[in-house]
């Protein structure tokens, strides 16, 4: 399972409907996520992945691409899996 696939996951299981997304559909603009939205998908990222992601790290986030890079950048040894 790829890492960009994990985070896709997360956000879909994070949604509150079920709505057609890929890796650089912008979260706030195209999904129309809020900044409430935003903070639980960044807590269940960090619950996921045992990590702490600052607050303007997350404002910068726009799509899965974005997470996927944070994540590496917190996490350099984190591997696919």
């Amino acid at each position: 399972m790829t890492l960009e696939y994990r985070v896709m996951k997360i956000i879909e299981e994070n949604l509150e409907e079920k709505v057609e997304f890929n890796a650089n559909t912008d979260l706030r603009d195209e999904l129309g996520l809020d900044s409430f939205a935003m903070v639980i998908i960044v807590n269940a990222l960090e619950d996921e992945f045992g990590i702490s992601i600052d607050a303007q790290d997350y404002r910068d986030i726009n799509n899965v691409v974005d997470i996927v890079k944070s994540l590496k950048q917190y996490c350099p040894d984190l591997k696919e899996s």
